[in-house]
């Protein structure tokens, strides 16, 4: 008997097999050799996040998977935030519950595109805690339905594939994040063990969700070294899992030693601001052994308001310090969120 999970799974494996020539080994790309390694190991960061998110996760049942942690890091991950993802699908309702404790963002965003893992198209509805009316003890719940219709209710659009959930920490690992939950409410039949097409449809799903990430990270620029890209806004019609609260700026670092990078920049009125390091990848640097973050509620300004971030591979003795995590060279990143204006490019002085 041929089974299709068979030819899927062949077909997924033909794709990992190749993954390194179409990506990170590709000459093109402006990456070094210890961002090449971390290229190999993305692959199973990356493998188990198609199995919880793709594999292990139904939209007419949906769980909050949680994207990245201490040891497992994929898709732009930030120090200081916890993300959880579930398939949706545009013509079910779903009902989140929850209790806020700690956060200063919170937020829940749906994608619509194509339901097959394919890169979401668009932001279709960003929901921040701003919108949503909360108990004094920090209850809540909301609604996302075709026909939204009164307090918390949002529309859920019918090409929406996925969601995402924020939560932003000035001090996360001393926070709580909140409780969540979420709940179909269109009813539906007892899930029944997966049949061969459906195990194999999820297999190319997965096979399709793991490709196309690859082609955004490594990230397909070539970002100025010892220097900042302007900053952005993310669009809602740009593409991938950004949100449109976001403004992002991008930097690459290189460094020896005994050198150091001088960040300054003037912040506009916002929810958050924060500024880390990240591999090549995509991937924060290892937070449980370096200060690899620093964030609007614990970083210092100058009198004059502005700040000044200091990069370095050993720890320096000024008020505003983050670590290049043993990196010789990969990627600064900084994102404001709510800004009430697009923040100027930083100065970089490199000592």
């Amino acid at each position: 008997m041929t089974y299709k999970s068979k030819e899927a799974l062949d077909r997924f494996l033909e794709i990992i097999k190749n993954t390194d020539q179409t990506t990170f080994l590709n000459p093109d790309k402006v990456i070094d050799d210890q961002g090449k390694i971390d290229g190999y190991q993305h692959i199973f960061h990356l493998l188990k996040t198609a199995v919880d998110f793709y594999l292990l996760n139904d939209p007419l049942k949906p769980d909050f998977k949680l994207l990245s942690d201490g040891y497992h890091k994929l898709l732009g991950d930030n120090v200081d935030a916890i993300y959880y993802f579930t398939q949706v699908k545009g013509d079910q309702e779903y009902v989140i519950k929850g209790k806020r404790y700690d956060s200063c963002y919170l937020s829940f965003c749906t994608y619509g595109g194509e339901p097959n893992g394919e890169i979401v198209e668009r932001v279709c509805e960003n929901i921040n805690h701003n919108d949503i009316e909360f108990d004094a003890d920090g209850s809540f719940e909301i609604k996302f339905t075709p026909n939204p219709n009164g307090k918390n209710e949002f529309k859920l659009h019918d090409d929406a594939v996925n969601l995402f959930t924020r939560e932003y920490f000035f001090d996360r690992f001393n926070s709580r994040e909140s409780d969540l939950e979420i709940v179909n409410t269109t009813p539906q039949e007892r899930s029944k063990p997966l049949n061969d097409e459906e195990l194999a449809h999820r297999i190319d799903v997965m096979a399709t969700f793991f490709e196309q990430t690859t082609w955004l990270a490594p990230l397909p620029i070539d970002f100025p070294l010892n220097d900042f890209l302007p900053p952005f806004t993310f669009e809602a019609d740009q593409g991938s899992w950004g949100t449109v609260d976001n403004t992002y700026c991008f930097g690459r670092f290189k460094l020896e030693e005994n050198e150091y990078l001088k960040i300054t920049f003037q912040s506009p009125e916002c929810c958050y601001w924060g500024i880390q390091t990240w591999n090549y990848l995509m991937q924060s640097m290892d937070y449980n052994e370096y200060k690899v973050c620093i964030n609007k509620g614990n970083a210092k300004p100058n009198t004059d308001g502005s700040y000044t971030i200091y990069l370095s591979h050993e720890k320096m003795e000024v008020d505003n310090w983050i670590s290049t995590g043993g990196y010789k060279e990969a990627i600064i990143f900084c994102r404001w969120l709510l800004a009430e204006e697009l923040p100027e490019k930083p100065e970089v002085l490199k000592m």
